[in-house]
């Protein structure tokens, strides 16, 4: 399957991902919520309240991620799509959208994790919807660019055959 790093998300596309992340934001009332793709590289984030290091934090949770599917398959489960972090001030909950990207959401004590539970899986099923979208997308163009670069060889190729 490609890696998300090899796609192209357009800012129309971006924007709506945004746009869904944000109402997913103030619907549970999280401090931040962002998509990663699997490799924990930052897709994009919205959140208020205290600056982190997005970067790191994608990278720790991704590994975090990897770690729980590795312990499912050595539970013989086919896999945990989803993994909550209890803290004493602040809750992460982290869902696996398609089998590309995660979702994570931060989110206080106030928060109940049944209402993070629900939206997320909403969020996570249209994101997944615009996500395949941004992989067709890219595929037509990487096939257009390819068959343009091939027709290109293919026509420069002819020309030294048949020059004077």
């Amino acid at each position: 399957m490609e890696q998300l790093t090899n796609l192209v998300i357009s800012d129309r596309e971006l924007a709506t991902i945004s746009a869904l992340l944000l109402k997913l934001m103030n619907d549970t009332n999280a401090t931040s919520v962002l998509l990663l793709d699997k490799s924990g590289q930052v897709v994009t984030v919205q959140g208020r309240g205290p600056r982190r290091d997005v970067t790191t934090l994608g990278a720790l949770l991704a590994g975090v991620f990897s770690s729980s599917r590795e312990v499912a398959r050595l539970l013989d489960e086919k896999d945990f799509r989803n993994i909550f972090q209890q803290g004493v001030q602040e809750n992460i909950y982290t869902s696996m959208v398609e089998e590309q990207w995660l979702l994570v959401i931060i989110f206080d004590k106030l928060t109940h994790i049944g209402l993070v539970k629900v939206l997320s899986k909403k969020a996570a099923d249209e994101l997944g919807r615009i996500l395949e979208r941004v992989r067709n997308d890219s595929s037509r163009t990487k096939s257009s660019v390819l068959n343009l670069k091939f027709r290109s060889s293919v026509e420069d190729t002819i020309d030294l055959l048949f020059r004077d």
